[in-house]
This record gives structure tokens, C-alpha cells and sequence, in this order.
């Protein structure tokens, strides 16, 4: 970014941080701190942080104005899972000739030894520079003579001639803080649109006017202070089932909406998404990859030769693209080696892989086009206003006989059709090359599903032995396909298998349909489980739950102020037919054991059901999740269905002789 400065001279001078605190003086006293936000999930306490950032003209003649930022914070370390508390990593971004530098990193880890306070210093060896990408270092920081108990104390200055990137202030994270303060000191060539994500208001937001040093040939600058402080922040705690903690912990933004001279230049930066659209289509590496329409023409048309039906030729391509180009594991708003390159070296980023796509289905007749997403783990894009910086990836969208199906063709394992679940991130935003651009929905179109079937034989000293069979659907078999990926071989997998499940030995596996991405992920074993049931002269204890039993709520808060997000519905049918020893009969209060409730709506489901014909027990257990997103004020509701399940499937049945 270029900036146009008229006669604007600066008169140096610092300004006085009052509200920092001093750096270097950790006491006793701070190790035996005292605070109602800890409790036995505490690993670590932030005992103070303080930071700013300060737009001031540089000092490098011809440079326009930068971003002064700096960071000091204070870390008490409570225990080992603490550790990484005193581990930092400071982003600084690259474009051509212009940069991001760190100027000053200093830091200190003390500890009481002995009932004496000593510090070690933090030495160049504990600051390395990594290159994370072609635009982007990163700064790792790890301190030393970290144990439980320490205090680490960091303070870092950077500067960026960016000014539309003034770094966010993360107030909340997963450990609390006793207090959190930053201040901005903007002059009046910079309008920002600031905004606080995240459920907790501030403690204290204090405005004044500055003395900005600066001055042009008709004026001076005018310059606004704003502090903003939050006191005895709790933990931002992570469960299962939701998107990035950073849509919904609390975080200061900023966005640079217009940068203006006082009677000289002004340029305005706030985007609209016909802007947003307007430049991805400009971009050689996103528009200018479907421009040249017959760019992978060598590769489709012998492909597609002889198919003329518009769906088959939509699920080749897609299939051939999955084979031909690997992804790398990088996420990309825009092609890193361009499509033709990806095809020739087999192997590029999401945007090198999907753009092509879209270019192959749109050469064969297939209406297609890009779709930029934000993945799970990137947050929530687009909820203040049009900002390309919040996307990270992207997928196709085609459309065959008036039916739109979403495609990833980054993901080797997912069906035509379904998304992975990486994307399942609320909305993305289609980028056509002509037409208007709008926002999308992302949603799974396939049931997470597992489907358990057992057949066996219990003998009188209580082991098990038969067929357990395994067919998996959607989410679930993907999950599955992927895990055996990471093994060299089926036996190596199922070793690994059978070590997880220690009760049981596992014989003759088989797998079928684990590269047929359309058809269920079949897994069929003889398994033999030794004290299965508990053999008590004349009765015979069991759980007749061969697999898969749910043991563990994945919701445990008191309350939960985001959403619970699934992803998808989900379904697990369990069925365990059990031959059991002549002349044992279960008792009336095992028969009984049934179960069936459901949330309102049937939004969510479950049924139990045991029986016996002869010397057959068959237990039953339907669970059914219909909905992917359940809401805060749904969450106790959800979190008290579970405790019921895992409740009823607890209880073991009762096999009396009837001799």
C-alpha cells in the first residue's frame, strides 16, 4: 500500500504508556496468587497483559505511516498441561518488498527455588523464524526452565506498513486472565470499524484525545486514544461439537474502512462483495486459472469420450481430478501453482485443485464455479463485512438438470455430492466470472451412520465369540477411510485395532468398499471376548452392548452460550444377537430394561429394546441425531438426552436358569 503525504512533517516525540506494568519485577507475592476464575481445569492464569497499537509516521524517509504494536504479558504456569502456555507464536506478513519486522523480543522465566526467586533470561536460541508460506513468517517463541509453578513474562515490538492489518486483541482464551488492556492511538488520517466478538462486555472503555506530533502545511492531525480493559477474564472452555473458539470468545477487530489526508489524498477501503468479487475475478491465480477455458482440454476430452449424460460427466471429472492432483495440505484462497502445473506435478493447494475442477466441468458442458469457504478451524467468515482475509479455501459448485451439487475434490474420501467436514462452516459466497455474487449455504448432504451387527455364542464360563460387521456411511466412513490411511497396511491397522479394544480378540478382518467413496465402508472380524459375562452358579451377568457403546457425555457445561454444531445428522443402529447357554432365561426386569424418548420435534431420538425367543437374546438400540445445529437454550435438554443413553446402556441383564 502506497501512501500520498503533502507537506506532513512529524515531530518525534514518545508517548507515555501509563498503563503498562513494569517489566522485570515479578515478586514473591505473584506466585502465590489467589483468584476465583481458577479451578482444578486451570493449567495456566495470565496475571497481566497489556498492549498497543500506535499509527505514527516512520522513521525510514518515504515509508508513509506504520503500525507500532507491542505486547507484554505475564503467565503463571500451574501444571505440566500448562507447558504450552509458555510457548508464543508472533504472524508477521509479507507482500513483495514490504514487511512486517520484529524490533525488540524480551522475556524472562522465574521460579522459586528454594525459597529464592531466580530468572532466566530468554536467549536468541528461544526465538526461531519459521517461513509458514510464500507471505507469511512465523516467529516461535519457546521459553526455558519451564516447570510448574513458573512465571513467564514476554514483550515484543513489531512494525508493519500495513495499515488495513491492526492486529486483533484476543481478551479471552482457554486460560483465564486477571486483567487484559489495550489501546489504540489512531490520528485522524484512519477511520477503523472496530468490532468485540464474544459474550463478555468490556470492564472499561476510555476515549480521549492525543497530541499526534503531526501537522501538514494547513493543519495540525488530530488523534483519538481508546482503551479497552476487561478484569478477571474466565477461560474460554472448548467442547465437543462447535466451530472455532474464535467466533465466539471475546476479540477486539479491526478493519481499515478509510485512509484520508487532510486536503490531500483519501482512499476508501471499505469492501462491498461486488469489490470482493471483482478482484478474485481479476486475480490471475483465481479468474485468470477459468479464463483459459480449454486449459485441461489434453486431459478431459479423452476421459469423457463416448459419455454424454451431464451427471456422469460431472462425477468422472470429479473423480479424475481427486486421482490426478493430491492435495498438499495447504488451504488456499487462490491457486499456488496454477491448475495446468498442479495436473504435471500431481500435487497443489485447495484452490489449484477446485479451480480446476470448476475449469474441467465447465470444458465438458457442466455449469460450474468456485464457491470461497472459511473452514471449520478458520472461523466464521463474513459476519461484519466483505473481507477476503477471513476465506482460506475453496470449492466447486456444479449444476446438473437444475440440481446444484457442492464438490471438494481436496477431500479423496468424500462421495460425490458431500462436502467435507472441514467445510461445514454456516456460509460460503459464490465467485461466478459474469453475474452476481451471493452467499451459499454449507451443509452435509449425507447421514453420519453406523450400523453394528453382532452374531455369536455365549458359553457357561461367560466368554463371547462371533461375527462382528461394520458398515459405515457419510462423516463416519470418512473418518474410518482416513484412519486406515494412516497405516501402512490393512493388518497394520487392525493390530493397532485391537490394541484400542483390549477386551477383545480380533481374527480374519476383512474391508470392503474402502475406495468406493459411494458405497458403505464394510468391516467384518470373528471376534472372542474372555469374561464377557459374569457367571454366578445360577445366573449369568451380561451388557449385552458388544460395541459401541456411548460412555461419555460430550456435553458437560453447567451452560453453554454457542451452539452445539453436529455437522450433520447422524444415525447408529447397534443389533446383538446372542445365543445363549440351554436353559438360561433372562429375568422379567431385564426384559423390562427398554427404553424410548426423544427431544421435541424428534430432533433427537433413542430406543432400546431387548428380547428372547428360545436361546436367542437380541438387543436393539436406535440413536438418531435429526438435526446438525442445536441452539444455547437447547443444549441442557441435549445434554440431559445423552446422560439417559449412557444411563441405560450401563445396565447389565440377568440370565437365571431354569432349572
Amino acid at each position: 500500500m502506497k501512501y500520498i503525504i503533502i507537506s506532513l512533517f512529524a515531530l518525534l516525540a514518545c508517548d507515555a504508556y501509563a498503563q503498562d506494568f513494569s517489566f522485570g519485577k515479578v515478586k514473591e507475592a505473584d506466585f502465590q496468587v489467589q483468584s476465583k476464575l481458577l479451578d482444578s481445569s486451570s493449567n495456566g492464569i495470565v496475571l497481566n497483559e497489556y498492549g498497543y497499537a500506535n499509527i505514527e509516521l516512520s522513521s525510514i524517509s518515504g515509508k508513509g505511516f506504520e503500525i507500532d504494536y507491542y505486547y507484554h504479558v505475564l503467565v503463571k504456569i500451574l501444571n505440566k498441561e500448562g507447558y504450552d502456555q509458555a510457548n508464543f507464536t508472533v504472524p508477521l506478513y509479507i507482500n513483495n518488498n514490504d514487511k512486517e519486522t520484529l524490533v525488540e523480543v524480551k522475556g524472562y522465566t522465574y521460579n522459586m527455588e528454594q525459597g529464592k526467586l531466580t530468572k532466566v533470561e530468554l536467549s536468541k536460541e528461544n526465538v526461531i523464524t519459521e517461513k509458514s508460506s510464500k507471505n507469511r513468517n512465523l516467529v516461535k517463541i519457546a521459553f526455558p526452565q519451564v516447570k510448574e509453578g513458573s512465571i513467564v513474562e514476554l514483550r515484543y515490538k513489531t512494525k508493519s506498513p500495513f495499515l488495513f492489518s491492526l492486529n486483533a486483541w484476543t481478551f479471552q482464551t482457554d486460560i483465564p486472565k486477571i486483567r487484559s488492556e489495550f489501546v489504540t492511538r489512531i490520528p485522524e488520517i484512519c477511520t477503523y470499524r472496530i468490532n468485540l466478538k464474544g459474550g463478555i462486555p468490556l470492564s472499561n472503555r476510555k476515549v480521549e484525545n492525543y497530541n499526534t506530533q503531526l501537522t501538514t502545511n494547513s493543519s495540525e492531525v488530530l488523534g483519538e486514544k481508546i482503551s479497552y480493559s476487561m478484569y478477571d477474564i474466565p477461560a474460554f472452555v472448548s467442547e465437543d461439537y462447535m466451530t472455532a473458539a474464535k467466533n465466539f470468545t471475546s476479540i477486539l477487530t479491526f478493519e481499515l474502512a478509510r485512509y484520508a489526508i487532510p486536503f490531500g489524498a483519501n482512499e476508501t477501503f471499505s469492501l462491498s462483495w461486488n469489490d470482493v468479487q471483482r478482484s478474485l475475478v481479476e486475480d490471475e491465480n483465481f479468474g485468470g486459472q477459468l479464463k483459459r477455458k480449454s486449459a485441461l482440454k489434453e486431459h478431459i476430452e479423452p476421459l469423457l469420450a463416448g459419455t454424454t449424460d451431464d451427471f456422469d460427466k460431472a462425477k468422472k471429472i470429479y473423480n479424475y481430478i481427486k486421482q490426478q492432483i493430491k492435495w498438499n495440505e495447504r488451504h488456499g484462497l487462490v491457486a499456488d501453482v496454477g491448475i495446468k502445473k498442479a495436473f504435471e506435478s500431481h500435487s497443489g493447494n485447495s484452490a489449484d485443485i477446485n479451480l480446476a475442477l470448476v475449469s474441467a466441468l465447465n470444458y465438458a458442458g457442466v455449469q460450474a464455479e468456485p464457491i470461497i469457504v472459511s473452514t471449520r478451524e478458520n472461523g466464521y467468515p463474513g459476519i461484519y463485512s466483505a473481507a477476503i482475509s477471513e476465506f482460506n479455501h475453496v470449492i466447486a459448485r456444479a449444476k446438473v438438470d437444475s440440481q446444484y451439487f457442492y464438490l471438494d475434490a481436496s477431500a479423496r474420501h468424500e462421495p460425490f455430492g458431500n462436502l467435507p467436514f472441514k467445510c461445514i462452516n454456516y456460509q460460503g459466497r459464490n465467485i461466478p466470472l459474469t453475474g452476481t455474487s451471493d452467499w451459499v449455504p454449507l451443509q452435509a448432504n449425507l447421514i453420519s451412520s453406523v450400523q453394528v451387527n453382532f452374531i455369536g455364542k455365549l458359553d457357561e464360563t461367560g466368554t463371547l465369540a462371533g461375527k462382528l460387521t461394520l458398515n459405515r456411511g457419510g462423516y463416519n466412513a470418512t473418518t474410518k477411510r482416513s484412519a486406515m490411511d494412516s497405516y501402512s497396511s490393512l493388518e497394520e491397522y487392525f493390530e493397532s485395532y485391537e490394541k484400542q479394544l483390549t477386551h477383545m480378540t480380533i481374527t480374519d478382518p476383512i474391508v470392503e468398499n474402502r475406495e468406493n467413496n459411494d458405497m458403505l465402508l464394510k468391516e467384518e472380524m470373528e471376534v472372542e471376548i474372555m469374561n464377557f459375562a459374569a457367571v454366578d452358579g445360577q445366573e449369568i451377568h451380561f451388557n449385552p452392548i458388544v460395541y459401541g457403546r456411548t460412555d461419555k457425555n460430550p456435553f458437560n457445561l453447567a451452560s453453554r452460550s454457542f451452539p452445539v454444531d453436529i455437522g450433520s445428522k447422524t444415525q447408529e443402529n447397534l443389533t446383538f444377537v446372542i445365543e445363549v447357554p440351554d436353559g438360561f432365561q433372562l429375568t422379567e426386569e431385564s426384559l423390562a430394561s427398554k427404553v424410548s424418548m426423544s427431544l421435541p420435534n424428534r430432533d433427537a431420538r433413542f430406543v432400546y429394546t431387548i428380547k428372547q425367543e428360545g436361546n436367542i437374546v437380541t438387543a436393539q438400540i436406535l440413536t438418531q441425531i435429526n438435526k446438525p445445529i442445536f441452539l444455547p437454550e437447547e443444549y441442557f435438554d441435549l445434554k440431559e438426552f445423552f446422560s439417559r443413553i449412557i444411563q441405560s446402556q450401563k445396565s447389565s441383564c440377568v440370565l437365571q436358569s431354569k432349572g
